[in-house]
């Protein structure tokens, strides 16, 4: 095992410089981008609002679980925009050879988070044609948002009553299993022909012989709750359909880009970049976001076969990049969507979506709102609480009334290490270090 942890951050000679220069109108520092400078980091121990005593002890229990030793991991601590911890782990039985601040490791489904984000500021720019109660499909291909859908029979009635608000709160009714390595025998829809391709598979018109299908819903659309990609995919079709654009270079050019996100992250194709074990390990030394149905792309067992509606990019996974620039994004979540002086996405939107979504009786019985976690009900943490949370504990975690952003990255999904679970450890951990 490599341990490659800085632990709490030092205090840079430019600190106070860039503090001057990137902070806005109501004197709220945002970073520049990491190749100007980046986070601006401070010494814990020399903050009076920071315990630096629980806060390494902290760092220490991250970096020193097996969930970090194994294949690598990274940590990055945000407090009022500054940078108040940092630890780089290099594991011993496979993930980056030498994890560090350059290092990108894939998010998983905290994607998704990016995803609506980009939808929210899409409802904004379209809202003379699409709105939360918007159905996906309708009656025809005329009213649907996915005409394309249209080319074979509906496969079930139900989707036909799908709205927006379904697809971003996982009650579309979509079956959940994510079959990015299906080795089973691709069977068709009784009486569907076409390729076995993403948009397909989502449509439900081809699956995996053994892996559940997306030809029928689970349950009738905002009834009940079932995590799952495959509405959201779909959703992506939208966004390209109505905006002439893909959902990655759509989010990249409204948000990424406005924020400092490098520009690796638009226009990036999910090349040769599979699981190659069951370790799930996908990480690389560029920033991208994947896009569905490429040449080399296993996404939904993708065969490579053509499609008549393309590729696009993946609305539920295979985002990379740096801890330090997933921070970045946090922290404009964290800010309601403001940037410096610029609303790049409404206010009101994220207030939305990281709220309990409710459903049309007013019960909010799942703890997710519109691609987001909402973590309302736990010990020890404050109450407004919400994630980005994806496999391997590629997580975020903003916490507004502490003006606190925790970012961390791996490629090991224990979620459990001597009966605790590390995710809320670390947080409850880090929180404590806080002084009120």
């Amino acid at each position: 095992m490599g341990v490659a942890g800085m632990g709490l951050a030092s205090l840079p000679l430019n600190a106070f410089a860039q503090s001057q220069s990137q902070t806005n109108s109501d004197g709220v520092y945002f970073p520049p981008p990491e190749d100007q400078g980046g986070w601006r980091s401070y010494d814990a121990t020399s903050l009076s609002d920071i315990d630096a005593s629980k806060l390494s002890k902290a760092i220490g229990f991250h970096d020193q679980s097996p969930v970090s030793t194994s294949r690598g991991a990274a940590l990055v601590i945000i407090h009022k925009g500054k940078l108040i911890g940092e630890s780089y782990v290099t594991g011993s039985q496979g993930g980056p050879a030498n994890w560090t601040a350059q290092t990108c490791n894939d998010m998983k489904s905290s994607t998704k988070s990016i995803f609506g984000t980009g939808v929210g500021v899409f409802l904004d720019e379209y809202s003379d044609q699409v709105n939360l109660d918007s159905y996906l499909v309708g009656n025809n291909n005329e009213n649907s948002l996915i005409p394309q859908i249209w080319d074979q029979p509906i496969t079930d009635e139900a989707k036909k009553r799908i709205k927006v608000k379904h697809v971003l709160s996982m009650t579309s009714g979509h079956a959940g299993p994510e079959p990015w390595l299906g080795t089973g025998t691709r069977r068709h829809h009784p009486g569907y022909q076409g390729a076995y391709q993403m948009h397909e598979y989502c449509f439900g018109w081809w699956n995996f012989e053994g892996v559940a299908s997306h030809d029928t819903l689970l349950f009738e659309p905002g009834t009940d709750f079932m995590y799952s990609n495959f509405g959201m995919e779909q959703m992506a079709l939208v966004i390209r359909n109505i905006a002439d654009k893909d959902l990655g270079p759509y989010t990249y050019d409204k948000v990424l880009g406005p924020i400092g996100m490098p520009i690796g992250l638009r226009d990036n194709r999910y090349r040769d970049m599979p699981y190659s074990d069951s370790f799930e390990l996908n990480f690389a030394e560029t920033p991208g976001w994947g896009v569905g149905g490429d040449i080399g792309c296993d996404a939904y067992g993708a065969d490579g076969s053509g499609s008549p509606y393309g590729i696009n990019s993946i609305a539920g996974s295979t985002f990379r990049c740096t801890a330090r620039d997933f921070a970045r994004l946090s922290y404009l979540w964290l800010n309601r969507g403001r940037w410096m002086n610029e609303q790049l996405v409404p206010e009101a939107w994220l207030e939305l979506a990281t709220k309990r979504y409710k459903r049309d009786d007013g019960s909010a019985p799942n703890n997710y709102g519109y691609s987001f976690w909402v973590m309302d009900d736990l010990p020890g943490v404050p109450k407004d609480l919400y994630m980005s949370r994806g496999h391997n504990l590629n997580h975020s975690f903003i916490i507004p009334s502490l003006d606190l952003v925790v970012v961390r990255q791996g490629n090991d999904n224990r979620r459990e290490v001597d009966g605790e679970d590390f995710a809320m450890a670390l947080i409850q951990k880090v929180i404590a270090s806080i002084k009120s």
